[in-house]
């Protein structure tokens, strides 16, 4: 990272110590969740009390797992039925994109939050579509590292609201944002104690030519999403083409391009359903 980018990293952490820039917290309930789907002993009751208590994620579980995208015919009524044909992992799964979707869409700058959302989502599907011909890989710890992977990009606009004169346009801004949004996101994710698999997605998905292992990690995989969502055949990463390491271990195994855009579709179905409930 060049000089002039560590200062003003330092500078990002010096005012979240001392509460001058605060990070965007996750709501308590989603959190509830995340804990009680990944003990082994989860008590499907008590979930169901916790999430009942915000009617509009119910709500939005309950309209996702009549969706089509769950290739179920008989419509549920009730909270109890959703979480069981979902699944603990998807309800996790679900509960936390929906906070970290109505964290980011709480900060203002609508126009720019909605292009990170858009496109949140899309690799988020792609990570999605990928995993599943990578069996090491969890498919819904693959769709959250998607989603989350420009995460450091939300505190960055409020830091630029506070500090006008460091972005004076939009070409410095974007300079400042692209430098420093992965470091930043795993500051954020390390704030919502996320895995550290998922804060090495923030960190490391910038680093095309990154080679950690033989086997593709979740950050191989936002990578391999990334460069198949914007394309290699031209721009920063066009002379890379071929030769990265994370589409070599990805792309191999992966389903046909008519299966990956059904995969994907009926992905972003899900997402849209649980935003439009």
């Amino acid at each position: 990272m060049e000089a002039r980018y560590e200062g003003l990293l330092g500078l990002i952490e010096q005012e979240i110590l001392s509460n001058r820039l605060i990070l965007p917290s996750l709501p308590e309930m989603a959190l509830r969740v995340r804990e009680l789907c990944s003990s082994e002993d989860v008590d499907i009751a008590h979930l169901e009390k916790v999430i009942a208590k915000d009617a509009a994620i119910a709500a939005r579980l309950l309209k996702v797992a009549n969706s089509s995208a769950m290739h179920c015919g008989i419509p549920l009524n009730s909270l109890k039925q959703a979480i069981s044909r979902l699944g603990l992992n998807l309800v996790r799964s679900l509960v936390t994109q929906l906070a970290i979707l109505q964290t980011m869409q709480g900060s203002g700058d609508d126009e720019r939050l909605r292009g990170y959302v858009d496109t949140g989502l899309r690799i988020s599907a792609l990570c999605h579509s990928l995993s599943q011909s990578l069996p090491h890989l969890d498919r819904e710890q693959a769709a959250l590292a998607g989603l989350l992977h420009d995460i450091g990009k939300l505190p960055l606009l409020r830091f630029f609201k506070s500090h006008p004169e460091l972005a004076p346009d939009e070409n410095t801004r974007m300079d400042i944002e692209q430098a420093l949004h992965p470091e930043v996101g795993a500051i954020l994710l390390r704030h919502w104690n996320f895995p550290e698999e998922l804060i090495q997605v923030a960190r490391e998905h910038e680093a095309m030519e990154r080679d950690a292992a033989e086997l593709a990690d979740y950050t191989d995989l936002v990578i391999t999403a990334n460069l198949l969502h914007h394309g290699v055949e031209q721009g920063a990463y066009a002379h890379l083409a071929g030769r990265i390491p994370a589409m070599k271990k990805c792309l191999p195994s992966s389903p046909s391009p008519q299966d990956m855009q059904e995969r994907i579709e009926q992905r972003m179905a899900m997402s849209l359903d649980l935003l439009d409930a």
